[in-house]
């Protein structure tokens, strides 16, 4: 399975295997369509680099998407 992140229109993008799976703005929302997908933290999961510099992309600085990712991830 491969995970993927991108941030986009101040939201987290969630896509698996290249497939668009939603957009979350918070950690919750993302948690939830992590796990109707199946996604452990054993997985694997990649990050686009506007992830990196999300304030590129909407957010309130550079680390807002990699909180969010990162919190998501902790819920499951």
């Amino acid at each position: 399975m491969f995970v993927y992140f991108n941030a986009e229109d101040a939201q987290v993008k969630l896509s698996i295997d290249s497939n668009v799976i939603g957009y979350a703005d918070n950690a919750q929302q993302l948690a939830n369509m992590l796990r109707a997908n199946n996604v452990t933290q054993n997985n694997d999961m990649y990050f686009s680099s506007s992830v990196d510099f999300a304030s590129e992309e909407g957010f309130a600085n550079d680390n807002a998407a990699h909180e969010i990712i990162e919190s998501a991830v902790a819920m499951l």
